[in-house]
């Protein structure tokens, strides 16, 4: 008797999806994700899950794990019963880098520009004056920044402020995006009814009543899960002191887009000292 392959229409995994859709689209990958690398064993908790998979792509993720892309890739599209997509990601790549830019990076102002760069090279967050320059753009003007990575997390906080992106790669390390400012948000989140005012810094008197934590000989990306499931059981209206060996870029937009009022110090080379307050 002949047997009927069944037809699958399961989409391949590729390296631009966040993990946090491949998780969602496939559960049972989180355990072989932790199989594939130890760095990854840190998906297993849930509240890594929802942080770190929500700003982290698969590519981005290969980078923290020191595996190969492709092979990453192959391991989890094996894992749903599909081929490597290497292929098919390295076309997709290709076309996305030839695809003609929308009109407006054309003809919409620039209202502000933000070279990160330097300030990325010195190990310091360029968050603050990211934001400084969007302050600065009215509706219909862009917002140009160039950066040494492609900023993902910055997507969706901007997203949230009405604005909408364009970026492109110069080289390995330089990145152009330019930022849209939209007359309205595309989904506008539900806000609190009273939010902490954003880049409001954190009082440096109330540290010694902070609760403190060191996370400075944990591992990418171990202290950004710390510090969240830190902040969950924070009381509303504490404080938190966190000990660190660099800045954490990626937590300044999350601590920003949920109204956390922080300021960031290096009492030494090698030393990183931020407080944090919850809103009351």
């Amino acid at each position: 008797m002949i047997r009927l392959r069944k037809q699958t229409t399961t989409e391949p995994i590729q390296g631009s999806w966040k993990i946090a859709e491949v998780i969602k689209r496939h559960p049972e990958l989180v355990d072989e994700l932790a199989t594939i690398n130890p760095a990854f064993k840190a998906l297993q908790n849930p509240i890594a899950r929802r942080v770190q998979g929500s700003l982290v792509t698969v590519s981005q993720a290969a980078r923290v794990g020191g595996i190969d892309e492709g092979e990453l890739l192959r391991r989890l599209n094996a894992a749903i019963g599909l081929a490597s997509p290497g292929a098919l990601e390295r076309d997709g790549a290709r076309a996305a880098a030839q695809a003609e830019a929308p009109a407006w990076t054309r003809e919409a102002p620039v209202a502000a520009e933000v070279d990160a760069r330097p300030l990325q090279h010195a190990g310091e967050e360029p968050f603050s004056a990211i934001m400084a320059g969007v302050r600065q753009v009215p509706a219909g003007a862009v917002l140009r920044l160039r950066s040494t990575f492609e900023p993902t997390p910055l997507y969706d906080v901007l997203s949230r402020r009405g604005f909408t992106h364009f970026a492109r790669q110069h080289a390995d390390d330089d990145w152009e995006i330019l930022f849209l400012h939209r007359d309205e948000p595309a989904t506008p989140a539900p806000r609190p009814a009273a939010p902490a005012p954003p880049l409001v810094e954190a009082d440096w008197s109330s540290a010694t009543d902070s609760i403190t934590i060191d996370v400075s000989e944990l591992v990418p990306p171990e202290p950004l899960i710390r510090i969240m499931e830190a902040l969950e059981a924070l009381p509303p209206g504490a404080s938190l002191l966190v000990h660190h060996v660099r800045r954490p870029i990626h937590l300044y937009a999350r601590l920003e887009e949920e109204g956390y009022r922080h300021q960031t110090r290096e009492p030494a080379p090698g030393k990183v000292e931020l407080l944090i307050e919850k809103p009351a």
